[in-house]
């Protein structure tokens, strides 16, 4: 497996983690927001990061189609992930 497949796949599972945890954190006024899902979204993102600079690093700097594709929704899920757990409830 390469190293960038390894790293996305890293990112990966971090990005589904805040869908099974949960830390709820109190904002005031009956508000909270939560504070895992952020943090670990944060660390995936990093990740995916770090694999799209090993991938582009590849074939000329090229990345593979099967890696942007996933990277791409990867992208989203976190970026849909952060939203959810930032908007106050």
């Amino acid at each position: 497996m390469p190293a960038h497949a390894l790293q996305l796949l890293i990112a990966a599972l971090l990005a589904v983690l805040p869908f099974m945890l949960s830390y709820p954190l109190d904002i005031g006024g009956g508000h909270r927001v939560d504070a895992l899902d952020a943090f670990l979204l944060v660390f995936s993102l990093v990740n995916l990061r770090v694999a799209w600079n090993a991938a582009n690093s590849l074939n000329g700097g090229k990345a593979p189609t099967w890696f942007v594709v996933a990277g791409l929704l990867l992208a989203a899920l976190i970026a849909y992930g952060m939203i959810r757990a930032l908007t106050p409830r």
